[in-house]
């Protein structure tokens, strides 16, 4: 193993392809980069869950800072230090998804770039609001996380807000309004980066509970919107009713 110094490691770390130049064992890359950032907070690293992005792990950064984007890390594949990326067969992380700083400062114009110009917006709601909270969500971590985590959130917060447009149109007896967020929710089951990181039976779910609201069920909208934090939940609990759809669609898979 090649003995350096921290700033040699720190360079090689910064490289475009850092593991095709050094190997380096997860613990030595750790300790150089606390050494390197020792006024920052503990870093964790996001990975992709079937529901959300829940599975936390210790983080080793590895910028590239001549992308002009501190943000953008010039990862891709692996996270661990010295993985082979062009032999990654991983299925906890997409071995094309660079991973992203969360602390960066300029994370909102990586965020910005990622916008998905196909995607319906909920009436009411612009594409600068849409934005600003997915870039919130994000700050909310210490994190690396993959780009396409990014892309997951702008299509899990429009999906809530069209949940949210649909109880509004059903409160109100707008019946278009009514209709045409429901053709939304159906569709969202069907959204590349929903589709691409679903771990198990999320996009099955989505679209029961699409064809329950698309029929006027009230009590499959609340009860999806109690289950994603959407905006128009009334209060009222009905996990027992998410639990049956859940087992309706799962039930035999699990």
């Amino acid at each position: 193993m090649n003995t350096m110094s921290d700033t040699e490691l720190l360079t090689a770390l910064r490289a475009a392809d850092p593991a095709s130049s050094v190997t380096l064992s997860a613990d030595e890359a750790s300790k150089a980069v606390r050494r390197s950032r020792g006024t920052r907070g503990p870093r964790r690293r996001l990975l992709l869950a079937t529901g959300l992005a829940a599975v936390l792990v210790v983080g080793v950064p590895a910028g590239a800072l001549a992308s002009g984007f501190l943000a953008r890390t010039g990862w891709f594949g692996s996270p661990n230090p010295g993985d082979d990326r062009g032999t990654c067969t991983s299925t906890e992380y997409d071995c094309n998804s660079e991973w992203i700083d969360l602390s960066a400062p300029d994370l909102d114009e990586v965020v910005k770039s990622v916008y998905p110009e196909w995607m319906p917006l909920a009436p009411g709601v612009t594409r600068e609001d849409l934005t600003a909270r997915v870039v919130a969500i994000m700050t909310a971590d210490n994190a690396l996380a993959p780009e396409r985590l990014l892309r997951r959130t702008f299509e899990s917060e429009s999906y809530k807000d069209w949940l949210g447009a649909w109880i509004a149109a059903h409160d109100s007896g707008d019946v278009l309004a009514q209709e045409a967020a429901s053709r939304v929710i159906t569709e969202a089951s069907d959204w590349p980066t929903l589709v691409a990181t679903d771990g198990g039976g999320v996009t099955d779910i989505m679209r029961a509970y699409a064809e329950r609201i698309a029929a006027g069920d009230s009590d499959a909208a609340q009860a999806m919107a109690q289950f994603e934090g959407a905006p128009g939940w009334d209060g009222v609990d009905r996990s027992a009713l998410g639990e049956e759809i859940y087992n309706e669609v799962l039930g035999d898979k699990q």
